[in-house]
């Protein structure tokens, strides 16, 4: 079972085209101003970085922008992560959950469920679990800069992402393995991060596009 058979190849590529455009005809979701140019850049921009203080709805972008990842994008991998797994958890993880139901709720032939199942681990295909799938990822909070890269390593398909809540503590050291899924030649490869500008360094920090 492919997307196709639920939705038509014409809805896909619009949907990839514009992820804004499948934000409102999937989850019934009028971005801010904010949000629709985070959503707009995900079409072509390898990487987006969000920042703010709480409350604007970082979250709630990444869960769309992973969606529309996973649903736009065939055999596709992609990884979830937060500064540590409770707040992957708590946070990122209950977002996906929130707007897989918002699309059960707009009765667009209960879509995401059909096609995608959700455990604590990961958001897996159902009909193509191993080669088309979000993974949560996450590290110990006295992990070595190796032990961090261990722990995201492994990403790596035509179609490949990583969606990063809290980024504004992260440490120097996962950026270079995040950055390797550009390498080997992807088709497409995007970096999507978010967090509050707590510091004058790391990832957040140092990234150029802001929401």
């Amino acid at each position: 079972m492919s997307p196709n058979d639920h939705l038509g190849a014409e809805t896909l590529w619009r949907w990839r085209a514009s992820p804004r455009v499948m934000a409102l005809e999937l989850f019934g979701f009028v971005p801010d101003p904010w949000q629709g140019e985070a959503l707009d850049a995900f079409a072509h921009s390898p990487r987006i970085a969000m920042k703010s203080l709480q409350g604007p709805g970082k979250s709630c972008i990444l869960a769309i922008l992973a969606w529309n990842f996973l649903l736009c994008y065939p055999r596709s991998i992609a990884g979830a992560t937060s500064i540590n797994a409770p707040n992957l958890y708590s946070n990122l993880w209950v977002e996906l959950a929130r707007w897989k139901a918002k699309a059960k709720a707009k009765a667009k032939g209960n879509l995401l469920e059909g096609l995608f199942e959700t455990t604590t681990k990961e958001i897996r295909h159902r009909e193509y679990p191993e080669t088309w799938k979000l993974l949560a990822r996450t590290w110990k909070a006295d992990a070595t800069p190796e032990q961090i890269g261990n722990a995201l390593a492994g990403l790596h398909a035509d179609y490949v992402a990583w969606f990063m809540d809290e980024t504004g503590d992260y440490p120097d050291a996962i950026m270079p393995t995040v950055e390797a899924i550009f390498a080997g030649s992807p088709k497409v490869a995007r970096i999507v991060q978010a967090g509050n500008p707590t510091r004058l360094s790391g990832p957040l920090y140092t990234e150029s596009w802001r929401a």
